[in-house]
C-alpha cells in the first residue's frame, strides 16, 4: 500500500427522513431534490440498521478502490493495519473497526425528537462496545434562523415523558426544549442520553461513536412512519426510558457545557490549525481546522480523514479540490499541503484564494 491520500468516493445511507439536496451541491453533483439518501458515511466501518429499507448487505461501510479492485474499507484495515493505523496500536478486540462514524448529514425536514444510549446500556442490552455520543460542526444552513434542540431545557419527569410518546403529545414534547439558534462553523457536543433534534436545513459534519442505536419518540418526520421496532431500538418504551438525561440544560450553560470553542494550536502567515472539539472528548473523536492562504503542514502517523470545505491543492502530491473527501493512513508521518495558488518555494505566497480543511480522527490510541 502507497504512503498517499485515498479517495473516499459518496458512500450514501438510507434514512427515514428527508434532506440531501445541499450535500449533493457540496459533492458537485447534479442538482436534485431532498430524498432519503441525506447522509455520506465517510471511511466507515459502521453498517447502516435500515431494515426492510436496507440497500445492500453491508450498507453504510465504505468501499475503496485499490489498483483497480473494489474492497470494503474494513477488510483493508485487516489486513493492512500498519498502513491504516500508523504509529497507532490497532484495536485486537474489533479488527477492521475505526472507532468512529463519521457523516456528512444534510436535513431538509426537522428530524426526529430522539436520544442515544450510553456504552453501558449497549452492552446490557445488545453486548457491543458502544454508545452512541456524538457531535455536530455546523457547515451551512438553509435559512437564517436554523436551530437545533438539545436538552431539555424545560425537562418534564420521566413518567410526565413516557406519558407524552405514548400520546405522541408532540406540542408538549417540543414544550420540553428552546430554539437554539446555529449558524456556520458552530460545533455542538451531544452526549448519549441527551434529548435533541437537528432542526429543518442543517448541512453538517456529524462524528459519534460507531453505532446507528437511537430511540425516536416522534413517530413520523418528512412523511415516513416508523415501524415499531425502528422505535426503541427494537425494545419497548419502558425499556428505554431511564436511558434519557431528565436534567436541565438551561441556555446559558450550554456555552460552557455543550458548545464547543475551538482553541488555537498554530497560527502563520499561511494558516491557522484549531483543535475544534475540546481534549477531553477526545476517547470519543477528535476534530481539527486548518484555514489559509498558503502552504501547510501537519504530523502524520496515525489515520484521518481529510473534508475539503473551499479552495483547492495538493496533499503529499494528491489533487484535492473542494467538496472531495479523503482518508489518509496512519503510514503517512507527515502530510504538506500546498494550495493551488501558491508558488513552490514560498509557503506564504502572494495567493489570494482561501482554503478550508477539516481533519477529523477516531478516539486516541496507544502507540505500540
Amino acid at each position: 500500500m502507497k504512503n498517499l491520500p485515498l479517495q473516499l468516493t459518496p458512500n450514501y445511507a438510507w434514512r427515514s427522513y428527508l434532506g440531501g439536496s445541499r450535500l449533493r451541491e457540496f459533492r458537485k453533483e447534479a442538482a436534485g431534490d431532498d430524498d432519503h439518501f441525506p447522509e455520506d458515511w465517510l471511511a466507515s466501518t459502521s453498517r447502516a440498521r435500515n431494515g426492510e429499507h436496507q440497500q445492500r448487505e453491508d450498507e453504510g461501510v465504505s468501499h475503496v478502490t485499490v489498483d483497480g479492485n473494489d474492497i470494503a474499507l474494513t477488510d483493508l484495515i485487516t489486513s493492512e493495519p500498519a498502513w491504516f493505523w500508523g504509529n497507532q496500536t490497532p484495536p485486537v478486540d474489533e479488527p477492521g473497526q475505526i472507532g468512529v462514524l463519521i457523516k456528512l448529514l444534510d436535513a431538509g425536514v426537522r428530524l426526529h425528537l430522539q436520544a442515544h444510549p450510553n456504552r453501558e446500556f449497549v452492552k446490557q442490552r445488545f453486548g457491543g462496545n458502544a454508545g452512541k455520543t456524538e457531535c455536530w460542526y455546523i457547515l451551512s444552513v438553509r435559512d437564517e434562523n436554523a436551530y437545533v434542540y438539545l436538552g431539555f431545557q424545560h425537562p418534564p419527569t420521566q413518567q410526565a415523558w413516557a406519558k407524552m410518546v405514548r400520546e405522541q403529545d408532540l406540542e408538549g414534547m417540543r414544550g420540553c426544549f428552546e430554539k437554539i439558534p446555529v449558524k456556520p462553523g458552530d460545533c455542538l457536543m451531544v452526549p448519549s442520553g441527551t434529548p435533541h433534534a437537528i432542526g429543518e436545513g442543517i448541512f453538517m459534519i456529524e462524528l459519534q461513536e460507531p453505532t446507528d442505536w437511537v430511540v425516536r419518540c416522534e413517530f413520523s418526520a418528512g412523511g415516513h412512519v416508523l415501524e415499531h421496532n425502528a422505535r426503541f431500538m427494537g425494545l419497548e418504551l419502558d425499556d428505554v426510558l431511564s436511558m434519557f438525561d431528565y436534567r436541565e440544560h438551561p441556555l446559558a450553560s450550554l456555552e460552557e457545557s455543550l458548545i464547543q470553542r475551538p482553541h488555537v494550536i498554530r497560527t502563520t502567515d499561511a494558516f491557522t490549525e484549531e483543535r475544534v472539539i475540546d481534549s477531553r472528548h477526545q476517547d470519543f473523536f477528535r476534530l481539527r481546522r486548518f484555514t489559509g492562504s498558503g502552504a501547510a503542514d501537519w504530523v502524520g502517523g496515525e489515520p484521518m480523514v481529510l473534508i475539503a470545505l473551499a479552495g483547492s491543492g495538493t496533499l503529499n502530491d494528491a489533487a484535492i479540490s473542494a467538496g472531495e473527501t479523503w482518508l489518509l493512513p496512519g503510514a503517512s508521518e507527515q502530510w504538506d499541503w500546498r494550495p493551488s495558488t501558491c508558488k513552490p518555494g514560498n509557503a506564504a505566497s502572494s495567493a489570494t484564494e482561501k482554503w478550508s480543511l477539516l481533519l477529523a480522527q477516531p478516539p486516541l490510541r496507544p502507540t505500540p
